[in-house]
């Protein structure tokens, strides 16, 4: 038999009951804040942590609504940064430091990846083995793309070549136009396998082992964007990092979700060569010989990138590192 105690405690019991949906529906129903994404390149692997990000519902957790458009040639970044067509881009830390030198007020509120894939591959059968056999040959480096690091290499070492610039693929080095090429170690090299060249039939020159271990893919706003909505700028790269792991736990997945996406953008692809880049990624987020936390940049790293565009004339000052990284704070 109730009694006046039991019936008040029945009461609040009901009311807890009737309010907690209530309150957890208001939360999910919070309007989501909207912002546009640009990747560096076309849909793949090198930015399979953004595309899960948005697929697995992480960006809406962090109250984010965001929408990524198709990156590739003829998208300029920093323009479209500027003029307000993309919120966040994906630019090589090189980029970021060249614009910002230049005047342009960009930030740098995420580095993504931590360490250079970049080679330059050449067949044995050319007899290059050395750097100074670069001398005199023909070198196909990126008409748009890391054009200040390949050439600043090949000033570095004095080298004297003919330089044929390409945008993309590797079809001028299979059909020996080129004898010696740039390529990523996570992209391009793979095709070449694919192709039908054996490793044994080729010699690496690693950037990272010249010195030129430069990060290369971080995540870009302009200042005004991060002064305005700075925890919008956080919690875009927070849940940009939680995409990054869970598509390198789950690699079978994200491959077939990326498979997607390519086929919406009409790219055509590999499942082979897929598996290979993503599971190139961890190195490019976590490199075993580098204890960084994800998304930080380094001030080591930013002065010795300086330092080299500097030294060779991409810049004529050193941006300030306070005022060009935004992150980790």
């Amino acid at each position: 038999m109730l009694n006046k105690r039991n019936i008040e405690i029945f009461y609040l019991i009901c009311c807890f009951v009737i309010l907690v949906p209530i309150s957890l529906v208001y939360s999910q129903n919070k309007e989501l804040k909207k912002v546009t994404f640009l990747p560096l390149w076309i849909p793949q692997e090198q930015f399979a942590g953004y595309y899960m990000a948005k697929e697995k519902g992480i960006y809406e957790k962090y109250g984010l609504d965001v929408k990524i458009l198709q990156g590739g040639v003829g998208n300029d970044i920093p323009a479209m940064l500027k003029d307000g067509i993309a919120d966040f881009g994906v630019m090589f830390l090189y980029s970021g430091v060249i614009e910002r030198a230049s005047g342009m007020n960009i930030v740098n509120i995420g580095q993504i990846f931590q360490q250079s894939d970049m080679i330059f591959v050449a067949k044995k059968k050319s007899g290059i083995k050395t750097i100074n056999d670069f001398n005199g040959k023909k070198i196909g480096i990126w008409r748009t793309v890391a054009k200040e690091l390949t050439s600043g290499f090949l000033q570095s070492h004095n080298i004297k070549a003919t330089i044929i610039e390409f945008d993309k693929g590797i079809n001028l080095f299979l059909k020996d136009a080129v004898d010696i090429v740039v390529m990523m170690n996570y992209n391009e090299y793979s095709r070449m396998i694919n192709s039908g060249i054996n490793e044994d039939e080729v010699v690496k020159f690693k950037f990272s082992d010249y010195n030129l271990n430069f990060p290369e893919d971080g995540i870009y706003c302009m200042n005004d964007t991060y002064v305005k909505d700075p925890d919008l700028c956080k919690n875009f790269v927070k849940a940009s990092i939680e995409g990054w792991q869970y598509s390198l736990n789950n690699i079978d997945e994200t491959v077939k979700v990326l498979d997607k996406y390519k086929e919406l953008a009409k790219v055509s692809y590999n499942r082979v060569h897929s598996l290979w880049m993503l599971k190139s990624m961890k190195k490019m987020l976590y490199p075993a010989k580098k204890n960084v936390g994800a998304g930080v940049l380094l001030e080591a790293d930013f002065d010795s990138l300086s330092n080299f565009l500097y030294k060779n004339k991409f810049i004529n000052h050193k941006p300030s590192f306070s005022d060009f990284y935004k992150g980790g704070k």
